[in-house]
């Protein structure tokens, strides 16, 4: 494979796998909060939800996708319980049943009649077969999921915008728009989820490079790879403000979860909700996929010391995930925003600190 490819790869499974439920519910809730001054708050969103994860993502290159180098300086004790603590929430816990229920909310609207319990067995089921190969597991995002989930978005926001009602005016001052980007960013769980991601793309890069473990190169392939999912991510966040600014008043009512479905069907019609449906659903299977993945490893490694079959503690994550998606899209928010207010910031300054430290910095050039 060339070197081009595999950076296309590698940059399209990134985005695909950082673009998961909240990228897709959080970017419409700035919007239609932020209106004609959502620009400003992109300013700040692409500080917390883009720059910080792909910092994340860069420093774990540096520590060549291992947990135990990365968090190093936290000790063996508290390297396990960061790690637990993030594997719990970016997992079954929290991101994956948020995943199951912003897919949900898509086909909800489709067909209001549709149980909750009976989509979020069916999602489970799909994610149990896609995580059941662990080593195809960027390929199959990049390759597979991606073109179909980027040419769904692209295709929506394109004619979304281009049927949209005007801008309303609202009264928050340029601060206030940064700040509220910043605060939201947040809830994306991106640099939560930045080592995970960083573990299966150093994997891949290391596996498909012909430069082997030249770490220098792979450091290099890293960040161009970095590069260009991330800027596909600016792109779409710009989209999706846009939308939600433009849609503001045909939200008023709805779950956040329901915005993108909504604004398909009033710029598109009600024939449009199918295929937004699911392009919902293959996006949050792109991220679920990865997450389900990673947690499963931590547990069947980390806690269970493999004394468990692999599949069965695949089979019992993704188990946990469908439960508390029974819980509901706000319930599961409440619980994460009382984590991330304290845990986010302490992760940022870590996050900075492994990309600059000089240790790391020593291994690339070895």
């Amino acid at each position: 494979m060339s070197s081009f490819r595999i950076i296309l790869t590698a940059g399209f499974a990134m985005f695909s796998m950082f673009f998961g439920s909240g990228n897709l519910v959080f970017p419409l809730t700035v919007g239609v909060k932020t209106q004609n001054m959502f620009l400003y708050t992109l300013i700040g969103w692409i500080i917390t939800a883009v720059i910080v994860p792909f910092i994340g993502v860069m420093g774990f290159v540096r520590s060549e996708g291992n947990r135990e180098k990365y968090y190093s300086n936290l000790g063996k004790s508290g390297a396990f319980a960061i790690n637990f603590l993030i594997f719990m929430l970016v997992g079954p816990f929290g991101v994956v049943p948020r995943c199951i229920l912003v897919s949900f909310g898509g086909f909800n609207l489709m067909n209001p009649e549709l149980p909750l319990w009976i989509f979020s067995g069916m999602f489970s089921l799909i994610l149990l077969g896609l995580c059941w190969e662990r080593n195809r597991l960027v390929e199959i995002i990049g390759v597979f999921l991606t073109p179909f989930k980027l040419g769904g978005i692209a295709f929506l926001i394109v004619v979304g915008l281009w049927v949209a009602p005007p801008m309303q005016l609202v009264s928050m001052t340029t601060k206030e728009c940064v700040g509220y980007g910043l605060e939201i960013g947040y809830q994306t769980m991106d640099l939560m989820g930045a080592p995970l991601i960083a573990i299966s793309v150093y994997e891949f890069l290391k596996k498909k490079s012909k430069t082997g473990s030249n770490h220098r190169e792979l450091f290099k392939m890293g960040a161009l790879s970095s590069i260009l999912g991330g800027g596909i991510l600016c792109a779409v966040y710009y989209g999706f403000m846009a939308l939600g600014a433009h849609y503001a008043s045909d939200l008023v009512g709805l779950g956040q979860e329901q915005y993108l479905a909504a604004i398909a069907q009033k710029a598109l019609g009600s024939y449009a909700l199918p295929i937004v449906s699911i392009t919902l659903a293959v996006s949050c299977l792109a991220t679920a996929t990865l997450l389900t993945t990673m947690w499963t490893d931590f547990l069947y490694n980390d806690m269970l010391k493999k004394q468990i079959n692999r599949h069965m503690c695949l089979t019992a994550s993704i188990s946990m995930a469908f439960a508390m998606s029974l819980l509901g899209f706000s319930k599961i928010m409440n619980f994460l925003t009382s984590i991330l207010e304290w845990l986010y910031p302490l992760m940022i300054i870590y996050a900075v600190y492994k990309l600059v430290d000089k240790k790391s910095s020593k291994k690339i050039h070895a």
